[in-house]
C-alpha cells in the first residue's frame, strides 16, 4: 500500500481568499496562516472567460511591494480539482513561491496568469473586485491593503443576470 501523498500548501491572493468559496472548491481545505509574498504585485489583468480581468500576480521591480494572502492546506488528492477550477494549463500556470508567515518563510504553490492570458488593460467586474475585497477583509489582511483592493478600478458586468447571481451567491457577504 502506497503512503498517502502529503498535503499541499496553497497561497491564495484573489477570490479564493474567501474561506467559504475555497471550501466549495476543495471541501477539505483548511486555512493555515496569513502570508505575504514579497517582491510581487497584485494585478487584475488575467483574461477571464467572461471577458473581464481576474487576479494574477507578477514580480515587481519595487522592493517594498508585496502581495498579501492566506495559506490553505489541502489534501493532495483535492489539488487536481482545484487545478481544473483555476484553469491550470488553460489560463493559469502553477508556480512555487516563498511566502513569509508568522512562523517564518514557507515554500508554497500558487497560480499566475499564463503570459498568453494577460491583458493589463482589462478591468475586473465590480462584483469580482468586491468578492476579492470581502475575502481579504474576512482573512484579516491589513486594512490598507483591503482598502486598496476595494478601491481598484472596475467595470459593471454587462450581463445583469450574471452580476445578480454572483452577488447573491457570494460566500463572503459581497454587497451591491
Amino acid at each position: 500500500m502506497a503512503p498517502d501523498a502529503p498535503d499541499v500548501l496553497y497561497f491564495a491572493y484573489g477570490s479564493n481568499l474567501c474561506f467559504r468559496r475555497m471550501r466549495r472548491r476543495t471541501s477539505s481545505a483548511s486555512r493555515s496562516a496569513a502570508a505575504t509574498l514579497p517582491g510581487y504585485a497584485l494585478g487584475w489583468g488575467k483574461k477571464g472567460v467572461d471577458g473581464s480581468g481576474k487576479c494574477t500576480i507578477a514580480r515587481s521591480p519595487e522592493e517594498a511591494i508585496a502581495v498579501h494572502g492566506v495559506l490553505y492546506r489541502l489534501p493532495a488528492e483535492e489539488k487536481a480539482e482545484l487545478d481544473i477550477l483555476e484553469g491550470l494549463g488553460t489560463g493559469y500556470d502553477e508556480v512555487r513561491v516563498t511566502v513569509e508567515t508568522p512562523t517564518g518563510p514557507r515554500e508554497v504553490t500558487t497560480y499566475v496568469a499564463a503570459p498568453t492570458h494577460v491583458d493589463d488593460s482589462l478591468l475586473p467586474y465590480s462584483w469580482y473586485r468586491d468578492l476579492v475585497a470581502a475575502g481579504a477583509r474576512e482573512a484579516g489582511l491589513p486594512d490598507e491593503y483591503v482598502r486598496w483592493i476595494a478601491s481598484a478600478a472596475a467595470q459593471q458586468d454587462p450581463d445583469a443576470k450574471r452580476e445578480a447571481k454572483n452577488r447573491a451567491d457570494a460566500p463572503c457577504g459581497v454587497t451591491p
